[in-house]
């Protein structure tokens, strides 16, 4: 993952955070403004596509089924080169306080992988990624909320 891709994301989600959405012809607007703003071709269109992924990975029909059970989520080992025992503790913590359900867990370990890393995501940016989705699935803006209080009261 490259941090200047994480830069464009960030970047485009504080720019439209106050925002429902982004109108389809805003987006010729904002590469230029991504673009003056110093990010390059490359790393602006890979953050489109991942926000696109993002959309997908947000909707229902993205979830999981479940059949009321609480099931331990098992990581790969192909996911764990991607999620340090850290974040993968942090990501149990979410989902047993109830901030993390099967489905915006599973968004987050997609949205994750989607950044294609040569290195595991640290902390820092996982909780950026939780909050990323959290924001982009319908009822669950106050969970992303509490995780920023939460955070902040910690550091």
């Amino acid at each position: 993952m490259k941090a200047d891709v994480i830069d464009v994301l960030q970047y485009i989600f504080e720019r439209f955070q106050e925002e429902a959405y982004v109108a389809i012809d805003e987006t010729e607007s904002l590469v230029d403004e991504l673009t003056e703003v110093g990010f390059k071709k490359g790393e602006i269109d890979f953050a489109l596509d991942w926000l696109d992924g993002l959309i997908e990975a947000s909707s229902a029909s993205f979830a999981p089924s479940t059949d009321g059970q609480h099931k331990t989520r098992i990581f790969h080992p192909y996911e764990q080169t991607f999620f340090s025992v850290e974040c993968r503790g942090f990501i149990y913590f979410l989902e047993q306080s109830g901030v993390l359900d099967v489905h915006s867990r599973e968004a987050v370990i997609d949205r994750v992988l989607a950044l294609e890393s040569e290195k595991p995501v640290d902390l820092d940016q996982l909780k950026w990624v939780v909050s990323m989705v959290l924001f982009n699935i319908p009822g669950k803006e106050e969970a992303a909320i509490w995780l920023e209080n939460i955070d902040a009261c910690l550091h």
